[in-house]
């Protein structure tokens, strides 16, 4: 045998152990990134199981078959490069920006709101607010009626009658974002998630022809119904927002032990997606607001300059899971994050003051609210009744 050789490693181990402690008693993942190198943090995938377990002894058959059989905490399903999710309201700043560059969209566009989103005699929720009168309001409202009709915009661009070109203009958008493939990343079981096609609605409503419009998969707007993402995912759209359109492939391996071996020239190359830059000001405004007066306001931390966006996914197995993600701070940014919480509720209650207590102990190195932090941890979402 001959020794291999040794890797030097991206994830900061402090931090690490610190979201690790977090996510005591729960089922989800986290994943932050450096944006300016796409450097992984910190990853985790919740519940785990002690490694120890597995030591090559006459014990080791039977942990391994209890772990395997484990159906309901899956400890083996990486939730953080193989799970997929729909990734909720966290979609619409994305959203936002295509439909921006694609002239479907005003910085300062008004859509009304009354609590719901009106097509014929259906009737889809959102929540009571203030009228959303440009996308900054919206985002931070998390308004699902102006997300509703921009998306139907955005599939109806050459008409109502065409929806197969509108959707085939998001999905080229989506795939630029690093969703529906793998990202490409150094790291086992990576997952590709999924972006819906025209093919993929053709079959799906065969039954009536193949025949299918804008309202019939609109919740794809407001980041539900057949689009699902890795956290991986979720955390490097995070990190593109942060760099104002670009992003490295995330790597968890920075170099090796030996001078002669370098990582591959693919995780040093900036992949732009094809967003003008000065869409994504007031995107980032309206993420900042988000976090200042909006739904993401437990991620607040002050000094930090937080940009962020909750959500909710709805869960039809249960209840719903909470998810944010964000960057800090707003200029020259440090990290990019995403949280997602299964059966956790509210997007703002659990995910985001977890990301947000992440990020203050990454940039502050230290945690001044330990009674935000004390709640969090007491938290068990496995064996509540």
């Amino acid at each position: 045998a001959v020794a291999g050789t040794d890797i030097y490693s991206s994830v900061d181990l402090d931090l690490q152990a610190y979201s690790e402690s977090l996510m005591q008693n729960k089922r989800g993942s986290i994943v932050a990134i450096e944006p300016s190198t796409g450097e992984i943090l910190t990853m985790l995938s919740a519940p785990g199981y002690d490694p120890n377990l597995l030591n090559l002894d006459e014990d080791r058959g039977k942990a391994f078959k209890a772990l395997l059989n484990d159906t309901l905490q899956r400890p083996f399903l990486d939730r953080s490069v193989s799970a997929r999710y729909p990734p909720g309201s966290i979609f619409k700043p994305i959203l936002s920006l295509i439909a921006l560059q694609e002239g479907v969209l005003r910085p300062n566009q008004t859509i009304s709101c009354k609590g719901y989103y009106q097509y014929r005699s259906f009737k889809y929720g959102c929540h009571e607010h203030s009228t959303p009168y440009n996308i900054e309001t919206a985002l931070m409202h998390s308004c699902n009626s102006y997300f509703f009709q921009v998306v139907r915009d955005l599939i109806e661009k050459e008409g109502f009658h065409s929806p197969e070109v509108g959707l085939n203009i998001l999905r080229r958008h989506l795939y630029d974002f690093g969703l529906g493939n793998k990202l490409g990343s150094d790291l086992s079981f990576e997952g590709s998630g999924f972006v819906p096609t025209p093919e993929y609605y053709d079959k799906l409503y065969r039954n009536t022809g193949g025949s299918w419009r804008s309202t019939y998969i609109m919740s794809i707007g407001i980041g539900q119904g057949e689009l699902e993402l890795t956290t991986l995912q979720m955390a490097n759209l995070a990190a593109i927002i942060a760099n104002r359109g670009y992003y490295y492939t995330p790597h968890i391996v920075t170099g090796f032990n030996n001078p002669s071996m370098q990582i591959d020239d693919e995780f040093k190359i900036q992949n732009r997606v094809k967003i003008d830059p000065q869409h994504f000001e007031p995107v980032i405004n309206g993420m900042k607001r988000t976090i200042t007066h909006g739904t993401g306001r437990k991620a607040y931390v002050p000094g930090l300059d937080i940009c962020g966006k909750t959500g909710t996914s709805e869960n039809p197995h249960g209840d719903d899971h909470s998810v944010f993600f964000a960057f800090a701070p707003k200029d020259d940014p440090k990290i990019a994050i995403a949280v997602y919480v299964e059966n956790a509720g509210f997007g703002g209650d659990i995910a985001a003051p977890i990301a947000g207590l992440v990020m203050e102990k990454y940039i502050n190195g230290e945690v001044k609210r330990p009674n935000l932090e004390e709640r969090i941890k007491s938290i068990n979402l496995i064996d509540k009744p």
